[in-house]
């Protein structure tokens, strides 16, 4: 039975859809999900999962069921650029071939970028969400209508047998996609640009004896019969290509006999069995919505902002966008914060959705300028002379620019370097640092996801992100830092989210490099940051200072500008008892 009523529902059952319906549930929300397919995703489409979003994963305990649907680690060591997979090597970017790369890769965080084909990465959250008893997922039924009202949104349904039916829920949010119906029944604007059409061959072939010695998660091809990306899936036996085409074609020009012959131009050869398994056209997008919310119906994911492929931050986006939602859902559900806290997720995911998008496109330019463009149809009479001795110059002249695509494929700095300046935020005065595609400079500046490093805990060696609860806040403070502890303790608990607090030095509750700790995350040994679920970091004290700008800045957060009279005396004498 379909739920009537819920908490929330979500429209869209991809992985962030499900994602959000999965946090939800590990938050006790009531929570239904309607997806008009009947299944979870056939074609692989999206792949990467980006190593912020891993971390996600890792709080949500699926990150290990993600590493097993994943391509190998050792098949994931670069990019390669060639004329087909028989044909010349143009050039190459290292990522986890090279060393260095590889130790400040695992220097960031506990967990790694993977790559993981959406078909596979879906029904991982599927039956993640399934095991909460207060998430119904709906698949084969579709949402046929949206009616909001002052106190809650109608939405209207019907299924793959007929049936059809309403389900009253308080908020909703929209992650269908990039024909997004929500966004069209609240009339939400979108803006932005098509950048071409493409088709996504999804296809099984071995051809371990073309890659074996080249174990490269990306193959773009460059010749005379086609130009685009092979992507390796399981890195021997299930691919696919994409490439754009003409605007004086169609889709239906791509039958399955002419994708054949270009699957024999990707490879180089036509003596090799090819089973193609879907066919997909798409069109590449740079677009993003006029605003992240309307009313109760909250946007995420592709239905928000559709992006380019180039630099796979579309998935990873929007997981981003439902785990800074949900928590707040959380809490104003539970009356620890006023509604208009959730007015906040567009204030701080627009911005940063806004930027993936536009560095999406300039990866996607950058390539095209060079003539590596792939993704983006290439008629170019350049690439007819490009194989063979006779095409030499040619390709030397690709290689050149192929060095300044790294931040394409190699982006920490866009994974872990954003930050949220919000109403939510208490600043310290500490100057904003510059987004640097390629290059992570950790810090626990106010907004910043608070940096990973190594601690034991209980008995246990794991990272410090692993502390940060996503029902609770987090206070870290430094080995003489008692004092901000003692702050909280006076505080509600009825009618405020949890606070768990933690001293860090040895032999107390978290044992670190200490200076180390310290020097990341800027404080002295009286000093102090506090985390929101969502990992970023609210507040923080360098020094020892007042503990009531702590529980102010713990009200802020929440959306709430000052504790009522009633909190306030209930604080005052449970310090005074303490004392």
């Amino acid at each position: 039975m379909i739920p009537t009523h819920a908490d929330v529902a979500v429209i869209g059952g991809g992985p962030v859809g499900l994602t959000a319906a999965s946090l939800l549930g590990r938050l006790g929300i009531n929570c239904v999900l309607f997806e008009r397919n009947q299944t979870t995703a056939f074609h692989p489409k999206g792949h990467v999962v980006n190593t912020r979003t891993m971390e996600i994963f890792r709080m949500m305990g699926i990150a290990e069921g993600v590493d097993a649907e994943a391509l190998p680690l050792e098949r994931h060591a670069g990019i390669g650029f060639v004329t087909s997979l028989l044909g010349d090597e143009i050039g190459a970017i290292k990522t986890r071939s090279d060393p260095e790369w590889a130790r400040i890769e695992r220097t960031q965080s506990p967990v790694l970028k993977r790559s993981c084909p959406q078909d596979r990465l879906e029904p991982v959250i599927r039956n993640h969400a399934e095991g909460f008893e207060s998430v119904s997922l709906n698949f084969g039924c579709n949402v046929t209508g949206i009616e909001q009202h002052d106190d809650g949104v109608t939405l209207s349904w019907e299924d793959s047998d007929g049936a059809s039916g309403t389900t009253q829920a308080k908020y909703v949010i929209a992650a269908d996609g990039t024909r997004s119906e929500a966004r069209d029944a609240v009339g939400l604007g979108i803006s932005g640009e098509s950048m071409g059409q493409q088709i996504g061959i999804y296809f099984h072939a071995d051809l371990w004896e073309y890659v074996k010695d080249r174990p490269y998660l990306l193959m773009w091809i460059y010749n005379a019969r086609t130009s685009g990306v092979l992507i390796s899936l399981d890195g021997r036996n299930r691919w696919t290509y994409n490439f754009g085409y003409a605007e004086t074609e169609t889709r239906h020009d791509f039958t399955e006999e002419r994708c054949l012959e270009i699957l024999h131009a990707v490879i180089g050869t036509d003596d090799i069995d090819i089973e193609i398994k879907n066919i997909m056209p798409w069109r590449m997008q740079a677009r993003i919505v006029d605003s992240m919310s309307s009313g109760r119906v909250f946007f995420a994911g592709d239905a928000a902002h559709p992006l380019p492929p180039t630099g796979g931050q579309g998935v990873n986006t929007g997981v981003a966008d439902v785990h800074n939602l949900a928590w707040k859902l959380d809490f104003v559900l539970r009356g620890f914060a006023p509604e208009g806290l959730l007015e906040t997720y567009d204030t701080e995911r627009r911005p940063v959705a806004k930027f993936n998008v536009e560095q999406s496109a300039r990866n996607a330019r950058a390539m095209e300028k060079k003539g590596l463009s792939g993704m983006l149809f290439n008629d170019s009479k350049f690439l007819s002379n490009i194989e063979g001795p006779a095409g030499a110059a040619n390709r030397a002249r690709l290689a050149e620019g192929i060095p300044e695509q790294r931040a394409h494929f190699d982006y920490p700095g866009q994974t872990f370097g954003f930050h949220y300046d919000s109403s939510l935020v208490t600043g310290d005065g500490t100057p904003e640092p510059p987004i640097e595609v390629e290059t992570y400079t950790p810090t626990a500046r106010p907004g910043h996801r608070a940096p990973h490093i190594p601690i034991r805990f209980e008995g246990r060696d794991i990272s410090i992100i692993d502390l940060f609860d996503f029902d609770a806040f987090t206070l870290l403070a430094g080995p003489k830092g008692q004092a901000w502890k003692v702050a909280l303790d006076g505080l509600d608990g009825k009618s405020l989210p949890k606070v768990n607090a933690y001293l860090v030095g040895h032999g107390l509750d978290v044992e670190t490099d200490l200076e180390a700790w310290k020097d990341l995350y800027g404080v002295s040994d009286e000093g102090a940051v506090l985390i929101r679920p969502d990992g970023h970091v609210a507040w923080r004290s360098s020094r020892g200072g007042d503990a009531d700008a702590l529980i102010a800045a713990l009200f802020r957060s929440i959306g709430r500008n000052s504790a009522s009279e009633d909190e306030i005396a209930t604080r005052k004498t449970v310090l005074n008892a303490a004392s």
